[in-house]
């Protein structure tokens, strides 16, 4: 089972590299929630950079997640360990689109299905 650790010191970059090498057609994106009273959706929340630590306030954790986890499982743990929104990307030739309509597909599914699209 493929294991993404989280520390303090780990940057959005180095997180995306790691997932990227277990999904290489799937990319992850980190949204910082607005600190507005009930903002909590995307609309409202800031993109975090590549060169962004993850989390400053949280001690080591390590997220497990197999080929079986689902988009919507996989945003659900990161939501609740690092209180990040972030989104979920599939591979479509030169383009890069949003899972959400596919969030019960697991990240196995997501990948294999852009693998295909971009068969040459």
């Amino acid at each position: 089972m493929p294991v993404l650790k989280i520390d303090k010191r780990i940057s959005v970059g180095d997180f995306q590299k790691e997932f990227n090498a277990i999904f290489p057609f799937l990319k992850i994106e980190f949204f910082k929630p607005s600190t507005k009273v009930g903002a909590s959706s995307y609309k409202t929340a800031s993109l975090m950079t590549s060169r962004d630590h993850i989390a400053n306030d949280i001690k080591s954790s390590t997220i497990s997640i197999d080929s079986m986890t689902t988009v919507a499982q996989l945003k659900k743990l990161l939501s609740e360990k690092l209180g990040l929104l972030s989104l979920i990307y599939r591979k479509s030739g030169a383009m890069w689109i949003e899972t959400s309509l596919t969030e019960d597909w697991s990240l196995e599914r997501q990948n294999h299905e852009a693998e295909q699209m971009n068969v040459n």
